[in-house]
């Protein structure tokens, strides 16, 4: 299914306290503001999370400044006069009219208090304001939606998609009456987090069943989303079991919020790699959902699109109507500029898949701390986009076979498919790089016993020392580099060798035993259990690097990492050489590559938010491929870059931001 590749997520929650909803709207004028955006679909609200509806309607409430007057209806009408797209909003879990109607429909937890969405952070003042949550596995709650879908499309006729919303618990608050009886019936009874993860991706797959089995039933072409988060677990929990009920994925990502910028290529590279069509959901926001008045820089705008094409989905950008009717003409500036030029690249990507190079296997897993492992994924796809490695997020239901190696990041549990998966690719040549203790069963039991490693617990002394074996990295060899989580004790079995020592230090730092201000100096001599061990189609480092990385920015475990890589696999397909601060993407379209380059650099400009203010350029730089091509062309102009002197790479024109090129020739590893 076709999605439009331009959205506006048009949020519009709207108090029943604001007396003058919709008095400045103007339908016309509403239409051809996006149309001048160049925006061609709008997600516009049928009801919100006040859990007031925009339409006079039988089976909730209108919002009471509105009266008898269909706001909605309106929108729809102008809208589909322009040829725009319009698909509907309607929220499940946060109704705060429903909360106070139905309060056995709320959702509870095990104290018996009801959920509602606190600041998690008890450091912080608390924002006040906070959505109650409903219990949308309540059978009397889920009627209660149907009817709303029913009249939904009784009166509007074929929608063009429904939007369903906040399809999520609260954490651990499903203990109502309904939750209960649900896990009782379906083997969730437990209270620890594992079977509360399993327990809410069934019932939100049941729940979708339901509702996309209606909304077929009702129109069998309109589009239907649940949003809720797209993380990949390795076993296939969360969004596995979702996909089959969704006609299209939205990944909703925006940066400048509490998500930063290294949120988004996690779920991109996985979810989106799925098979269906994919948008990426931003915002024009400087902060977050609701920011009135909040305008990001075009450059920051222009990296969060053209990154999201450059990975092969589309873009939805995330507004919010003010009361009175009347858009935001800034944020339209702001998205038209943007729009347009990912208007022109369309012709470029059409047509075209993306490339399998290295393969992440998810660190997900619901018995695991999603916060630290969602990290793990995060310094993996960090680290190789980083060196433009072409990088996959997987799970044990995707293809191992098309990647050129696999890298299982920290703590990934190993299923018995991922098992004979693994087994399977080993033994068929493929390159394996394992950190900490991924490779454990979900006992925590070594599983990948094809491999020659023996374990003997953690380390007790810690941060730790890398020293690099000379044969391995003569210039590394000289100098000893701290790691700061502790790690696990490896053996090397027979046929694997050390590459890198571990040095522990003199003491664990206490109260009373510490050195100087911050870590304990090394001793002299290499401890027995090493650090990085090498055998026969794959290397293992026995500390966490990928989530060392991710927060604490270990340049040295980065660089041990990317020649291993490198001596695995060779170099990255493409760009090799290039500042780590430029994006490199291919996709492949019959015999050429169509390479996007991104050169925006988000800056730490607060407390808490990442701003790209400025496009950054590429003059003087090489682009260099790991095989020979015939030419290399500027997307649009068709003008061919001159290549190097030696002829291993080409030149880049002094252009800012973006670049799109085309490589003319047969391309492969």
């Amino acid at each position: 299914m076709s999605i439009s590749q331009r959205q506006v997520h048009l949020d519009f929650h709207t108090s029943p306290f604001i007396p003058d909803v919709g008095a400045e709207f103007d339908a016309r004028e509403f239409a051809a503001t996006f149309k001048r955006a160049h925006v061609n679909s709008v997600t516009v609200f049928a009801k919100c999370h006040h859990g007031m509806c925009y339409y006079p309607t039988k089976t909730g409430k209108t919002h009471p400044a509105l009266g008898d007057r269909d706001l909605l209806g309106e929108m729809l009408d102008a809208l589909r006069s322009e040829g725009i797209r319009c698909p509907v909003y309607t929220p499940v879990a946060w109704e705060e009219n429903v909360a106070d109607l139905h309060p056995e429909w709320r959702q509870m937890r095990a104290d018996g208090t009801f959920a509602r969405c606190d600041n998690p952070d008890p450091s912080l003042p608390r924002h006040p304001g906070g959505w109650r949550f409903n219990d949308w596995i309540n059978p009397d709650y889920q009627d209660y939606l149907e009817a709303h879908v029913r009249e939904l499309f009784a009166r509007y006729g074929k929608l063009d998609g429904l939007f369903f919303d906040i399809l999520f618990y609260d954490h651990l608050a499903h203990h109502s009456e309904a939750c209960l009886a649900y896990r009782a019936r379906h083997g969730f009874a437990a209270d620890d987090v594992e079977t509360f993860k399993r327990f809410e991706s069934h019932a939100q797959a049941r729940f979708a069943a339901r509702f996309s089995k209606l909304v077929r039933g009702l129109s069998p072409k309109t589009s239907i989303f649940y949003n809720t988060p797209f993380d990949v677990f390795v076993d296939g929990t969360g969004g596995r079991q979702r996909l089959p009920h969704c006609t299209h994925i939205e990944i909703e990502s925006l940066p400048s919020g509490f998500w930063g910028y290294l949120h988004f290529p996690r779920l991109a590279r996985g979810a989106g790699r799925w098979g269906k069509p994919w948008i990426g959901m931003t915002g024009r926001f400087q902060r977050m959902w609701g920011d009135f008045g909040g305008i990001k820089p075009q450059a920051a705008l222009e990296y969060e699109c053209f990154r999201s094409q450059a990975l092969g989905g589309g873009n939805s950008v995330g507004d919010q109507l003010p009361p009175r009717g009347r858009l935001d003409a800034a944020a339209y500036d702001l998205i038209g500029a943007v729009y347009a030029r990912c208007e022109a690249a369309e012709p470029f990507y059409a047509g075209s898949v993306g490339l399998t190079d290295i393969g992440v296997l998810s660190a997900n897993h619901p018995g695991k701390n999603l916060a630290e492992t969602g990290k793990s994924d995060e310094g993996a796809i960090q680290m190789c986009e980083e060196t433009h490695y072409e990088v996959s997020l997987l799970d044990d239901a995707s293809d191992l076979a098309s990647h050129h190696a696999l890298i299982l990041p920290d703590d990934v549990v190993v299923t018995p498919k991922l098992y004979k998966k693994l087994k399977t690719y080993h033994a068929a040549g493929g390159k394996l790089l394992i950190s900490h203790r991924a490779g454990r069963d979900a006992a925590g039991r070594w599983a990948l016993d094809f491999l020659p490693l023996g374990f003997n617990g953690v380390v007790e002394k810690f941060p730790t020392y890398w020293r690099a074996r000379e044969t391995f990295w003569p210039e590394l060899s000289a100098s000893d580099r701290v790691v700061y989580s502790q790690g696990v004790n490896v053996y090397p079995g027979r046929g694997a060798k050390v590459l890198v020592d571990r040095v522990l230090p003199y003491f664990k730092r206490t109260d009373l035993t510490f050195s100087s201000h911050f870590q304990t100096p090394p001793q002299a001599d290499p401890d027995r259990f090493p650090a990085v061990v090498a055998g026969k189609g794959f290397v293992y480092f026995a500390d966490p690097i990928f989530r060392e990385y991710r927060q604490t920015g270990n340049q040295a475990v980065r660089d041990v990492w990317r020649r291993v890589l490198r001596d695995l696999v060779g170099p990255p397909l493409v760009g090799d050489g290039l500042p780590s601060t430029v994006l490199c993407a291919a996709r492949r379209r019959k015999r050429d590559l169509l390479v996007t380059l991104l050169h925006y650099v988000p800056v730490r400009k607060a407390l808490d938010i990442d701003v790209c203010e400025e496009r950054m350029g590429f003059a003087g730089e090489v682009l260099r491929l790991a095989s020979p091509v015939k030419e290399v062309r500027l997307f649009g102009t068709g003008e061919k870059l001159t290549p190097t002197e030696d002829g291993t790479g080409w030149i880049l024109p002094a252009v800012k931001g973006r670049l799109l090129l085309e490589v003319r020739g047969y391309y492969s590893r």
